[in-house]
Parts: C-alpha cells; structure tokens; sequence
C-alpha cells in the first residue's frame, strides 16, 4: 500500500480559509486542557520543593523570628462581682510587658545550601547579639498602679519562633547578674516558641542592662523585631542575593559578591504597637506584625519562571498556530486540523521539557534545550508537510524568534506587558498585511 506524503487532503469544507481560521481559534483552547495538567504538574513540584524545605527545617531549623529581651512583672489584681445579691472578690493574675527603651541588636550569619533529593534549601547559622537598656521611668509606666506587683517571680523573655534551632545554652548578662534561659514561656503563652530566664527581684530596678547572644540555626529567612523605643539593627552575611523582607527595610545596605550588610533604625513612632503590654499573648500579637529582615533568595527561582512562561502559553500556542495558518494560505498547501494538534502539542510539550529539565540545569539552559529540541520536531514535521525545505526553514526562523521573544518577556519582568503588547500588535498586523487579498469564503487556500 502506497503511503500519501507531501501536502495534506482536506475536504472542500475544512479548506475554506474562514472555516480553517475558526477551528484552529477551537483548537488553540483545546490546547488548554494538557496546558493545565502541566500547570497541575508545576504546582505538585512546588509542593515537593517546599516539603523539602520543611524536612530540611525540622532537623536545622525553620524561618525564624526573633524578638527580645522583655521584662516580664507578674501582678495579682483585685475584681468584685455581684453573685444572688452578695458582693464577691476575685483575685486573678495576669503580667505585665514592658519593652527596652533602647535596643541594639546585631546579627552576623553564615550561609549554606542543604539538597533534598534535587531539591535546595538555603540554610544558615547566625550569632545575634542583643543589648537592651531599660530605665525606671520606663519600668514603672507599664506596671499596673492599683495590683500587687510580684517582683520576685518577673522573668527575661525572648521570642524565638523555633526553638529547635538553638544551637547553644543560652546565657543573658542583667545588670551584672549572669542569668540562664530555660525552655517556653508562662501559661498563657504555651504555645508561642520562646526562652526565659528567672530573674527575681526585691523592687523596681534604678535601671536594668541586658546583653545576651543567641546562635540560631534558621533556613530560607531571619527576621528581626524591634522592641526598643529607639533600635538599632544589623546585619551581615555571605548571601550574595538577598531580598530585604519585613514592616521595614534597611536604613542603608552594601550588596556584593562578597554578600551584604545592612542596617536598620527604627525610632518608636515609627514601630506601631506601644512600650508596654498587659499581657504576654498580647505583646506576641504585637510584635509578630512589625518586624525587620532577609529572605535567602534564590535568585533563579525556576518555578516562579515556568508558571510565568505558562501565563502566556495559550498565546504562544495560537501564534505558532497563526504562523503555520498563513503559510498554508500563501503556499496553497492543505494542512488538516490532525496536523494543527500535534503541532499544537509540540510546542505544549515544550513545557513539560521546561520544567523537567530545569530541575536539573537551572532554567535558562532548559529553556534553551526544550526550545531547541521542539524546533528542530516541529521543523523536520514542517518540511515533510510542505514538501518543502526552504519552506520549512523560514518557518523554523519565525518559530525561533517566537522562542525568543517569550524568554525576553520572562527575563524582563517590569516590561513584560509592553513587550507582550507589542508583539501581539506587530503579529496582528503582520496577519493583516498577509491576508490583505485572501477570499475567506472560497474554497481554495491561496488568494484567488
């Protein structure tokens, strides 16, 4: 049996250039069917990544946050109630919060890529120095004037969000007094990640000096709170690629090769919550919401690159479709709607090899071998259907600088929208300009 080759035969319906325009409009959204179980694909990767992110931070340790030192005063105060007509007192406890009012905190970290399979998670281990300086003015105005003030239970507190992370004891220097922590904090905050350490007191203090010094494991992030009514903060590592996260960014930075530096100053007006609380979980409230540091970016983040080249994959797909639609009609070739899918599949496949390959080579060698390698299939399949390699070599040059166009609109966020608008309009009237003389409704591919 003799095997047909060379251009397609379609019926006299299908050949009408109107009715062809139309199904390949269809078929372009088809194509949106295996464009969304790769976007599903991409989603489950992600998923992957970040399991293997929290694996990683379970045994070093997480994101992490911390705030302090706090001065922490339990106080008993005095309620009545009225029960069946007889007045009834209540002595209940609460604790008062009272903030630094001058805090300097510095934070040197060292840096470090832990794999989990193929995937990398940034990890580090920090030293955070923290001096607090708290006077009595400041004391006395965030403890409660009508309670019975229990000096000798107050404590030095200091949030830390993972505490699996210490890497070290930690000791805090109070007014010459060298305290040790001890794991969690008070009742009412259980379930917030944080140290304290014991420091009884006879009465309030004339002022009180603090100076403490955390070795913190941490990955992907480390943030700051600044507590003081006046802080100072800052921070130095070997992260070449840092993206400064948090309610404040840096007073000044330094970004080299060499990594970065950065400092903060955060006067109180500026900081939002206020010098004292009545409650720990209404202090932690507070601080969580107001906080200052850096997330270990990684600067290729090829999954944010894939699923932004797939926001413009429908596009891409119609226009491949539309350079092929407008030789058929200038060469008079009859392609078939079979041979418009697997052209349309090709280059939908040019997605599954970009994020496949680029869990391995990082994104720009993967696009430009998912590129490449769709190229050359959908040129080979070109020059088999028009019988024509010339042909087929100036489809495969439209074909490139189509691949090309994408990856410019990829890497250059900020002007993704002018370039995609451009091009859409150079495209539109490129058609245009082609099909001036095409009679839609006759049944001949070619200008009658």
């Amino acid at each position: 049996m003799a095997i047909a080759t060379g251009p397609a035969q379609t019926p006299s319906a299908l050949r009408t250039p109107g009715i062809k325009f139309l199904l390949i409009a269809v078929l372009t959204i088809v194509m949106g069917v295996p464009l969304f179980l790769i976007d599903v694909a991409l989603w489950d990767r992600q998923d992957r990544a970040g399991e293997a992110a929290s694996d990683v931070g379970s045994g070093w340790g997480g994101p992490q946050t911390v705030a302090g030192p706090m001065l922490v005063v339990p106080y008993e105060y005095t309620t009545q109630s009225t029960i069946d007509g007889r007045t009834v007192q209540t002595t209940s406890q609460s604790e008062a919060v009272i903030l630094p009012t001058a805090l300097t905190m510095r934070a040197k970290v060292d840096t470090s890529t832990r794999w989990r399979g193929i995937f990398p998670v940034p990890v580090y281990r920090g030293a955070i120095g923290m001096d607090a300086q708290l006077d009595k003015q400041t004391i006395a105005a965030g403890l409660p004037t009508d309670s019975r003030i229990l000096w000798g239970q107050a404590q030095i507190v200091i949030l830390v969000s993972d505490p699996h992370g210490l890497a070290e004891n930690v000791f805090i220097d109070a007014n010459g007094r060298k305290l040790a922590f001890e794991p969690g904090l008070s009742a009412s905050a259980a379930n917030v990640g944080g140290i304290h350490a014991d420091f009884p007191l006879d009465k309030i203090p004339e002022s009180l000096t603090l100076h403490t010094t955390l070795a913190l494991h941490g990955s992907r992030e480390l943030n700051l709170a600044p507590l003081g009514r006046q802080t100072e903060a800052k921070m130095q590592s070997g992260w070449r690629d840092p993206s400064f996260s948090g309610a404040f960014l840096p007073t000044d930075r330094n970004v080299g090769p060499a990594g970065f530096t950065a400092n903060w100053t955060i006067p109180y007006l500026a900081r939002g919550f206020a010098q004292s609380f009545t409650s720990l979980p209404l202090a932690v409230q507070a601080v969580q919401t107001s906080d200052l540091g850096v997330k270990f970016y990684q600067p290729v983040d090829l999954y944010q690159m894939v699923a932004r080249s797939l926001k413009y994959a429908v596009l891409f797909v119609g226009l491949a479709f539309l350079i092929f639609f407008i030789t058929e009609l200038l060469t008079g070739a009859g392609l078939h709607p079979v041979q418009y899918a697997l052209i349309g599949l090709a280059q939908v496949l040019f997605y599954l090899l970009l994020l496949s390959f680029a869990e391995h080579v990082g994104f720009t060698l993967a696009y430009v071998v998912a590129a490449a390698s769709t190229l050359a299939m959908t040129t080979l399949y070109a020059s088999t259907v028009f019988d024509n390699v010339s042909r087929a070599g100036i489809l495969a040059g439209l074909l490139a600088a189509l691949y090309g166009l994408l990856y410019v609109i990829l890497i250059q966020e900020d002007y993704a929208l002018l370039v995609g608008a451009v091009v859409l309009f150079c495209s539109l009237g490129a058609t245009m300009f082609a099909t001036r003389r095409i009679d839609w409704s006759s049944t001949s591919a070619r200008a009658a």
